[in-house]
């Protein structure tokens, strides 16, 4: 039963009082029209509660603006929403077109560092690989009743595939509910090729001021970090902690252990309490099937996000994860599937009930 306003209401009970369910919340189809994003087609995902995000299709189902009370939950860049067409797919060319927002997936065949690969016709890969420069087919955007419970969603498929190489496909659907505060992300990657390939994934979420300012903190239960280099070595006692814009920043990552709780969930949360009553955002998901957390800091001036990254291999790219032994093979028709849930935490009360499942 959607939660609206602070009351529940019935099916029943709303549309008696209102003519479409669209006066309160809903999904629309819409397209960009004018600059890099000409024509790129936008799902607008309005939940009712004060949350509403933006899913593109023409990029790998990814989700750009999202708010919630008009708060703003991720970064945006200055490269805005750009058409895939544009993309650069050598070295560290991805950051002119990517537009970061809420959700900007890594993969499928490279996460982090440009990597070579000898084991492949296609030798280069690029930072955080092709995947969210691709365009979804079979996309279905809707939203209907079930029970007392109307339920929206986006849902599509994205082929990643090249002649003589990789035959891999994304089916994700992002989903949410009238009254939620919460979005729920489940994919399935699967290989269509008949040759064992490797299946890479990174959800590269990335929160933005005011959810980043001077005082916000990351909450995790990490067994162990590991520094993605000897400058974030150096960092390692600020490690959860976020400052203010700082002229000069230098990239800074680890790569977190976990430890889930005793239903195997992660459970982690950026916050900001010093922003009204406290905001936050929460990640819940599965360990089994996303074993590393990367978290990256980038506190520069205009530049000013955060990173929290559950992955299934680490942002040291895939050359690396192979000699770690922590990259992930598919046999040809197998699925893997990953499921994380994104919460907005509004206030202290929200806040210090999430942060009860990672025990403080």
């Amino acid at each position: 039963m959607p939660n609206l306003w602070g009351r529940q209401v019935s099916r029943a009970e709303l549309m008696a009082r209102v003519g479409d369910v669209s006066q309160v919340g809903g999904v629309r189809e819409c397209r960009l029209d004018g600059g890099a994003g000409d024509g790129l087609s936008v799902v607008d995902v309005n939940t009712g509660s004060g949350l509403r995000f933006t899913v593109i299709p023409g990029r790998a189902l990814d989700i750009s603006g999202a708010w919630f009370n008009d708060i703003p939950l991720g970064f945006r860049s200055a490269a805005g929403e750009m058409h895939g067409a544009y993309y650069e797919p050598e070295g560290w060319g991805w950051v002119r077109s990517t537009v970061l927002g809420l959700l900007v997936t890594g993969g499928l065949d490279n996460v982090g560092d440009p990597a070579v690969d000898p084991d492949r016709m296609y030798t280069d890969m690029g930072l955080h690989g092709r995947l969210s420069n691709l365009a979804a087919s079979n996309v279905h955007a809707d939203g209907e009743w079930r029970g007392d419970e109307y339920e929206m969603w986006v849902q599509g498929r994205v082929r990643q595939a090249a002649l003589f190489g990789e035959n891999l496909e994304l089916k994700r659907r992002i989903s949410s509910s009238l009254g939620s505060t919460s979005i729920r992300i489940h994919d399935e990657i699967t290989n269509l090729g008949s040759e064992p390939e490797p299946a890479m994934i990174l959800f590269h979420f990335n929160p933005g001021y005011p959810l980043v300012d001077d005082g916000s903190k990351l909450h995790v239960r990490s067994r162990s970090r590991r520094p993605y280099d000897e400058h974030s070595a150096s960092l390692e006692a600020g490690w959860d902690t976020y400052g203010p814009p700082t002229p000069g920043w230098q990239n800074t990552v680890w790569i977190h252990d976990v430890e889930p709780d005793d239903d195997g969930l992660v459970h982690a949360a950026l916050v900001n309490r010093s922003f009204g009553d406290g905001i936050g955002l929460g990640f819940t998901y599965p360990k089994n099937q996303l074993p590393f957390l990367n978290q990256w800091k980038f506190l520069g001036v205009g530049n000013y996000v955060t990173g929290i990254e559950p992955a299934n291999c680490t942002v040291l790219g895939r050359a690396v994860n192979r000699a770690d032994g922590t990259l992930q093979i598919l046999e040809p028709g197998e699925t893997t599937e990953f499921d994380i849930e994104l919460s907005v935490l509004a206030g202290a009360d929200a806040i210090g009930a999430f942060l009860a499942n990672i025990g403080e």
